[in-house]
């Protein structure tokens, strides 16, 4: 099914390091602007504005424009509504598993915006007129979000695809290998979650089958084929939180009040954290066997939940360059340039696993914490903006962003690329391209303290190509690349108290449908031949969210 998934990082699928795929690449180097109340309220359609602390990040020479210096603080709230459903199956009416209709609410507190511009008068009334230093906090990406989704399965069960994934390993190897394992011996290099999901009972050997698995929650017949014994009700769950944040230094001029030249030193600052869970029971809970272990012990299957958690931090450093023209009356031209941003990141990531059962005790599992590190070369970014005010009663203004998300490459801490990253190089640059942001915003004053804002964006994703199992490529449609795209909507307005002002806004963020599919079942001919069962129905969550930022700022000009 050719839909773009979330990147949730499956408790199923991904294990290692090789986590790193084109859909992380495009995710952690997306900017989402969140800047001052000001900016905001425009829809960050600020390149050619200037003036505002909150520019600096997408045009340095913005912070030359003003004459005076300044200090912002603005404190954010972001809040997310997620709704969910699960996704009619091929041939049928109904989802498999996790079909209800679930609506979830979260909010976090933030500080997408502090910082301190300084101002000094050259005291030339011709040439090079004034000089600006600044440092700005900015956030350019935020990460708050939270889904639940919920369902009756009659057919699969998360439980007997761990037991799918474990196939071929054997009951020592998952039950007493070592979790740090570094040799070149497939054989004993199960994935952790499914390590996890043996040594809780999630799953256990079957008499007389070398290394195939028997979930808890299934039957085996006469001819050793396996069934789901009943339905089960499940439930998943995933929230993330984290942001990301750009402080720079920044430098800029005035020359005749007409052409203005800025540079900045631009550090990324990347926090991110995933919890995600996935729980099993019983329907009806009489309606399943008891289970007979080696032992003489008896349980009934009651429950199972597995946890993953993961975290991502990054470190990064750019350049940027940027131009803003008044050529005459109230015309104002910008552009802006940043260099690609080199990016450290260090992951980590765990896994819990624990089974209850009615009338025996199984031991929960905890994996280590894993972690490792790479880099990432982050693409070159382009501005270019145009604005026109009307005196001092109002301001238009658009820009236009492009970005190459086909040019991110992935590599080792070392600054070798290991094999696994190659893969996921070719597959950025066969996946992803150039996308496209506009931004127009517009400010009018009623009265010289009071301002009235506006914005709108529109954010293309940047995917080329579909990336199919047999290793082709397919060109995505007009159609599919627009539902893709992100729209954002933006309200704000201002007062000035003399020296000191304040600022609200509040951005709408509708984004594309997304899709999770928490757990795969696998075919097994050999280690280096495990694959992704396509015939086997496994649940598909659909994700409907909007994110609504409210940004209030605190200035004072000096």
């Amino acid at each position: 099914m050719k839909k773009i998934m979330t990147l949730a990082l499956g408790m199923a699928v991904a294990v290692t390091a090789s986590a790193q795929d084109w859909q992380d690449a495009r995710f952690f180097t997306e900017n989402n602007y969140l800047g001052t109340a000001r900016t905001l309220g425009m829809g960050n359609a600020v390149t050619a504005i200037g003036g505002d602390p909150g520019s600096l990040v997408l045009n340095p020479a913005g912070s030359a424009v003003a004459g005076y210096s300044q200090f912002v603080i603005s404190p954010g709230f972001t809040f997310s509504l997620a709704g969910s459903t699960g996704v009619v199956a091929p041939g049928s009416s109904v989802p498999v598993g996790l079909g209800d209709a679930v609506t979830t609410p979260y909010g976090r507190f933030g500080l997408p915006n502090l910082g301190m511009i300084f101002s000094f008068d050259t005291g030339r009334r011709t040439g090079w007129k004034r000089t600006v230093f600044g440092l700005m906090m900015s956030g350019t990406n935020n990460y708050t979000g939270r889904i639940k989704a919920s369902g009756i399965n009659e057919d699969t069960s998360y439980a007997a695809a761990l037991a799918s994934s474990a196939e071929g390993y054997t009951e020592t190897v998952l039950g007493t290998e070592d979790w740090w394992y570094s040799g070149s011996d497939l054989s004993r290099m199960p994935k952790w979650v499914d390590m996890v999901a043996y040594r809780s009972g999630m799953f256990n050997g079957v008499p007389g089958m070398n290394n195939i698995y028997q979930a808890v929650t299934e039957l085996r017949d006469a001819s050793g084929d396996f069934w789901l014994a009943a339905p089960v009700v499940q439930r998943y769950g995933q929230q993330t939180s984290g942001s990301k944040n750009d402080i720079v230094f920044n430098f800029a001029a005035n020359y005749e009040d007409r052409f203005y030249i800025g540079a900045n030193l631009g550090f990324v600052n990347l926090n991110y954290a995933m919890a995600e869970y996935f729980q099993e029971l019983p329907e009806n809970e009489g309606d399943f066997p008891e289970i007979v272990y080696t032992d003489g012990s008896r349980g009934r299957f009651s429950s199972l939940q597995m946890k993953h958690n993961y975290s991502l931090r990054g470190t990064g450093v750019y350049a940027k360059l940027g131009v803003l023209w008044r050529p005459a009356g109230g015309l104002r031209l910008a552009a802006a340039v940043q260099s690609p941003t080199l990016t450290r990141f260090v992951a980590r990531q765990a896994y819990s696993g624990e089974v209850i059962l009615t009338g025996k005790s199984l031991v929960p599992s905890t994996s280590p914490e894993d972690s490792w590190g790479y880099s990432m070369l982050q693409p070159m970014r382009v501005n270019a903006g145009l604005a026109y005010s009307f005196g001092s009663l109002a301001v238009l203004s658009a820009d236009y962003e492009l970005v190459n998300y086909g040019s991110i490459r992935y590599s080792g801490e070392d600054g070798s690329t290991p094999t696994y990253l190659t893969y996921a190089n070719q597959d950025i640059e066969d996946a992803l391209g150039f996308a496209h942001q506009i931004r127009v915003g517009g400010e009018i004053k009623p009265t010289p303290e009071l301002s009235l804002r506006v914005g709108y964006n529109w954010i293309t994703y940047g995917q080329k190509n579909w990336l199919e199992d047999d290793w082709s490529l397919t060109p995505l449609t007009l159609k599919e690349k627009f539902s893709l795209a992100k729209t954002n909507v933006s309200f704000g307005a201002g007062y000035s108290f003399g020296s000191f002002y304040l600022d609200a806004a509040v951005r709408l963020r509708f984004m594309p449908k997304e899709y999770i599919v928490p757990y795969y079942y696998y075919d097994y001919s050999d280690f280096t031949d495990k694959y992704i069962d396509p015939d086997i129905l496994t649940p598909e969550i659909e994700v409907k969210s909007t994110l609504t930022d409210v940004v209030l700022t605190a200035g004072w000009r000096f």
